[in-house]
């Protein structure tokens, strides 16, 4: 046991020699103009499970910081697109998407390197890829046209996020931005609350946004607010606190039932990290949940809750406002194009024919969405198209591992989150969910880097800043010194 104990001192009294080397290595190299365009961090204290390391960060150009700017804006439309459409363009977000890669390429071209890219990224390619081949044996060869161009784009949009967002820094702005842009929609929902306007019979949803899509839009944010709660102090606090507020108020006035359970996965964010906080927290989250708790009671209408307490009823005996009949005739579908599926974007066309419903395309929103994301991918584009992405939802859950504590809680809910909410939606090429794929890779691919950085510290650093002649201690005993050469 007195071994172990040794052991174990002399490796981290060594580890410490090593890290403090690597800092004055760096430095000096800085200094004589060998390592351009880079910083060394200070490391900070945190005590939220993140260890403080030697890490390089990066100076940026104004080119990057421009592109990044432009993404930051894209992200802080992805909770309102639909609200400001352009004529014979579409909406405001593809605009700023358009200008976001056209920066972000220029960006990259000039920094002259490319991120390796993660595991993630590559099934992403491959279902994308997979939609766009399912082409020549698609049932509506249009709608694969159009649905395989906004495939494309977001995955400029999941590959931007990885290139111009690689550290925390960036990642939390852009976990603000999104947060941010929520406030619009909520705002705009409570606008028509209080001036009457339904958007459907009892329901309330602004920035034009589908009632059901809204809700779990809001429902994505609350973690996201609650974690950007925690790191704060000050006013900005207060914002996040707000923005929790409006969130669940905009929640129950869409009366979104699944976005509802959705909202009841997110709050379990709070139970798993209340025992990391400071009391001082604590007590502020508690006052934030009676508060939310308070405004829900006040504002939210009797018909909201109506709708809402009908879910048992729906569970037991319902379809869910049609939905089982829906995915009863996906599932036919399924049947007979199991292993290519029947197209990308086909399955409003195809189910309708198998519902009895006389449609034609040209008519707007001609059939029913699926209403479950699973099983529109499973129908559109088969057991291969399946099989990529639970492979892609597997990769992010298992990466999330690695994650220093509190992080790791957070897209743990966040995943969870998502997945209730897709259940009762058709989420798969919707910006949210890609936007929250591209951020979890983002902050893995950060994790990992920190470690890398530690990991490869070269012995070299250590002989080159502390002299030829130090001693440093063996890893067997830390009472016996092992006489170091220089190393050339």
């Amino acid at each position: 046991m007195t071994e172990q104990w040794r052991l174990l001192a002399s490796f981290r009294q060594w580890t410490a020699i090593a890290q403090e080397a690597a800092r004055r290595w760096l430095v000096h190299q800085e200094t004589l103009g060998r390592v351009p365009r880079r910083r060394l961090a200070a490391p900070r204290p945190d005590n939220r499970g993140v260890d403080p390391t030697v890490v390089g960060v990066e100076e940026y150009s104004g080119l990057n910081e421009l592109a990044f700017a432009s993404l930051w804006l894209l992200v802080f439309a992805i909770p309102w697109e639909d609200a400001v459409t352009i004529p014979g363009f579409g909406t405001s977000a593809r605009l700023i998407g358009m200008a976001t890669v056209g920066l972000g390429v220029l960006a990259i071209i000039e920094r002259g390197k490319v991120r390796r890219p993660a595991p993630g990224h590559i099934l992403i390619a491959l279902f994308v890829l997979m939609a766009a081949v399912s082409y020549l044996w698609s049932l509506y060869p249009e709608g694969t046209v159009v649905q395989t161009l906004s495939y494309i784009q977001l995955l400029a949009m999941v590959w931007l996020i990885w290139e111009l967002a690689p550290q925390a820094r960036e990642q939390m702005r852009l976990m603000q931005a999104y947060v941010f842009g929520t406030f619009i929609s909520g705002i705009d929902t409570l606008y028509l609350f209080f001036s009457h306007q339904e958007s459907v019979y009892q329901r309330y949803a602004g920035s034009r946004l589908d009632a059901n899509d809204l809700g779990l839009i809001m429902a994505l944010s609350i973690p996201m607010s609650y974690h950007l709660l925690i790191q704060n102090k000050g006013w900005m606090a207060w914002v996040y606190r707000l923005q929790l507020l409006l969130a669940g108020t905009t929640v129950l006035l869409t009366a979104s039932r699944g976005a509802t359970l959705a909202s009841v996965v997110a709050l379990a964010i709070v139970p798993l990290t209340l025992a990391r906080l400071t009391a001082r927290q604590r007590i502020a989250v508690v006052l934030t949940v009676s508060v939310l708790v308070c405004a829900a009671l006040l504002f939210v209408p009797s018909t909201s809750w109506e709708r809402l307490s009908t879910m048992p009823d729906e569970f037991e005996r319902g379809t869910f406002t049609g939905r089982t009949v829906i995915w009863t005739a996906g599932w036919e579908i399924f049947r007979a194009h199991p292993f290519l599926g029947i197209g990308a974007n086909a399955f409003r066309i195809i189910v309708s024919r198998v519902l009895a419903e006389p449609i034609r395309p040209g008519e707007h929103d001609p059939a029913p969405p699926a209403h479950n994301t699973f099983l529109s991918v499973l129908v559109e584009q088969g057991v291969i198209g399946f099989t990529l992405f639970c492979a892609l939802l597997g990769v992010l859950a298992v990466s999330l591992r690695a994650m220093p504590p509190f992080p790791r809680r957070l897209w743990i809910v966040s995943l969870g989150v998502w997945v209730v909410g897709v259940s009762s939606l058709t989420w798969e090429m919707r910006k949210p969910t890609w936007f929250f794929f591209g951020l979890i890779m983002a902050q893995c691919g950060s994790m990992a880097q920190k470690r890398r950085l530690v990991a490869e510290t070269p012995a070299r650093f250590c002989q080159r800043s502390l002299g030829p002649h130090v001693r440093i201690p063996a890893m067997g005993n830390p009472n016996s010194m092992a006489r170091s050469t220089p190393l050339s």
